[in-house]
């Protein structure tokens, strides 16, 4: 909570940042006073502006080591949660033997409960922090997750799915970890940075797309009685994974926080109000210097210059949180210094054009929700379960592993929207691939484009939404930002409903556990054959034919037209990219609320070159 002494702040011609005289309670930040079109994304800080690849590099390696274990934790993270997300759908299908309709609510009803707690998560992580909220969760999702694994009625997994899981994955679902990253970054290296940390949570999602196809060419393992399955046996895997991330949370995670004392573009208090310390790079300058040596420059004085922009002096405090401000808080005065924070950040334009934007994409997001809950399914019901379904599902993770620090470090000097307009129409259009070739080939063409697009667009947003958070209240402000995630419970029943229309799964040619009844085990009087699976011997018997290996082969699938969902997918995605287009204007802050409403309603031709994300200059 800022306190302003004095209300005065000028702003010269050459200083691209005033602080004011201000008394700090919580942090170390400062506001900044500047133009009109200051946070106008087609105008770029000079240091941000002439900073080249090698130096955006330079100063990330710099900054403190404590990057390296939130990155870490990130993808230990995104192991265990979008681990099991991925197999989510088909575990409650294929081990629970629950329809897609009902298979589709439940996993609404869990995302709903998941905001929720979310929600919860964000607000404490500004009241007690990262490393006390994180740990909190994990022991949490010790309980949930071991549920899972070994559970086998509804009633577990619905105490697993609604309660333990929201508490125990949730918690740390919103920004958490982004909060941690944004107050160990500054604002020249927050673009790379989230682009490495897009990058860590994409290599956790290929990692598990993987180990789960390895797995499931494995066999079902029965103990004591109890039939685990591969996937099952994945879940088991993702339990020792969150064991694994809660030893590393104690020991190693830190609240702290950095400060740029070089960087004129970094919000830097006046006073500083409590005691810095160097600190200690995840690599050092010399080793950076020789691993990127750098060119041979003409000017010795523009040498100089570069140097000095590429050694920023980095300090870090201990965070300092809203609770340990006051010597005495109480539960309704903790409510209400929230309400009024909450408040306080609803009244800024910053929140509103995250929350616009948030809306605005809800449906190209619906493609992340497909690639989840529809395509692996898909090619499962009509491939095989020798498909290496959640391989092909990664393609578009193994994309976003590479190339996002690559698309960071030779895009951090354009402006945001110049990257988000162009990544949002590729991602849009990517299903049509599919519903032209409704197949294997099809599936790979839909993650191959829709990562090209999706590398643009989606790391730029988190490093956006970062910079417009205010000092102190980053929790609740990503919180804000998610809003969109409201609509996830809406997005996973559809995904349910279009599974049970245009993609149906064939129970009586599988067992109990999901497996297809392919093998042929009695061959009786009369040419009557009965089939089964690997694990059971199933009720089907063929007069004519062979065993199904796949829902077309079964004698009692109806046919369904495949294309027909992903042209809709697609013709919903399009929907985002007119959507920011409309409010671009007010999201880019060139225009005041006078100017037509902040600009939206200005039609002229550099307005509607803004649609593939031209400046309107």
């Amino acid at each position: 909570m800022l306190t302003a002494e004095s209300t005065d702040c000028k702003c010269e011609e050459h200083t691209p940042l005033c602080v004011t005289n201000l008394r700090y309670e919580s942090t170390l930040a400062s506001p900044t006073c500047s133009t009109s079109d200051a946070d106008d994304d087609s105008h770029p800080s000079r240091t941000t502006q002439s900073m080249g690849a090698r130096e955006s590099i330079i100063r990330f390696f710099l900054l403190p080591s404590q990057v390296s274990t939130i990155l870490l934790l990130e993808f230990m993270n995104t192991f265990r949660s979008y681990g099991l997300r991925v197999v989510l759908y088909n575990y409650i299908t294929n081990e629970y033997n629950i329809g897609d309709t009902r298979s589709g609510v439940l996993m609404g009803i869990k995302s709903l409960v998941d905001i929720g707690v979310g929600l919860l998560g964000s607000i404490l992580v500004d009241f007690i922090g990262v490393r006390r909220v994180s740990i909190t969760a994990l022991s949490i999702a010790i309980v949930g997750r071991t549920l899972l694994a070994f559970g086998k009625t509804t009633t577990t997994l619905y105490l697993a799915l609604f309660v333990l899981s929201p508490f125990g994955d949730a918690l740390l679902s919103v920004g958490l970890y982004r909060v941690a990253l944004k107050k160990l970054t500054t604002p020249t290296t927050r673009p790379l940075a989230f682009a490495i940390s897009y990058a860590s949570q994409n290599w956790a999602g290929v990692c598990v797309a993987l180990f789960v196809d390895w797995m499931r060419r494995g066999v079902d393992m029965e103990v004591n009685g109890m039939v685990f399955t591969p996937v099952r046996q994945f879940v088991v895997i993702t339990l020792l994974v969150v064991l694994l991330t809660v030893f590393i949370a104690y020991y190693c995670l830190e609240d702290w926080t950095v400060v740029d004392l070089d960087d004129l573009d970094t919000e830097r208090p006046n006073i500083l109000t409590t005691a810095t310390t160097r600190a200690k790079p995840m690599i050092d300058l010399e080793t950076l210097e020789r691993i990127l040596p750098a060119k041979q420059k003409q000017s010795t004085e523009f040498e100089d210059a570069t140097t000095r922009r590429a050694m920023p002096e980095y300090r870090v405090f201990k965070t300092i949180h809203n609770k340990a401000n006051k010597h005495k808080s109480s539960p309704i005065g903790n409510v209400m210094q929230l309400i009024q924070q909450l408040i306080s950040i609803l009244r800024t334009r910053n929140a509103w054009k995250v929350i616009v934007f948030s809306f605005a994409s809800v449906a190209v997001c619906l493609q992340w929700t497909a690639s989840d809950v529809v395509l692996p399914p898909f090619l499962e019901r009509r491939f095989g379960e020798g498909l290496p379904i959640y391989t092909i599902q990664s393609i578009h993770m193994l994309g976003c592993l590479v190339l996002p620090p690559i698309v960071g470090a030779l895009t951090n000097g354009n402006g945001d929207f110049q990257i988000v307009m162009p990544g949002l129409w590729i991602m849009a259009v990517s299903p049509l691939f599919l519903a032209l070739s409704p197949n294997v080939a099809g599936a790979c063409a839909w993650q191959v484009f829709m990562v090209f697009g999706q590398v643009l667009w989606s790391p730029r947003q988190d490093s956006w939404i970062a910079g417009l958070a205010p000092t102190g209240m980053e929790g609740l402000f990503f919180a804000v930002g998610s809003s969109r995630a409201l609509l996830a419970p809406l997005g996973d029943w559809m995904m349910g409903m279009m599974n049970d229309k245009y993609n149906t799964n064939c129970k009586e040619c599988r067992d109990e556990f999901g497996h297809f009844c392919d093998s042929l085990v009695a061959d009786g009087s009369g040419g009557i054959k009965q089939c089964a699976s690997i694990q059971r011997t199933c009720k089907l018997f063929l007069d004519v034919g062979s065993c199904p290996t796949t829902c077309i082969e079964c004698p009692t699938w109806k046919e369904t037209n495949p294309s027909t969902f992903w042209y809709l997918l697609m013709l919903m995605s399009v929907v985002s990219p007119m959507m920011v287009w409309v409010f671009l204007p007010f999201l880019r802050d060139k225009n005041a609320r006078s100017d037509r409403c902040y600009g939206v309603f200005i039609m002229n031709r550099r307005r509607l070159m803004g649609i593939y994300g031209a400046t309107e200059d």
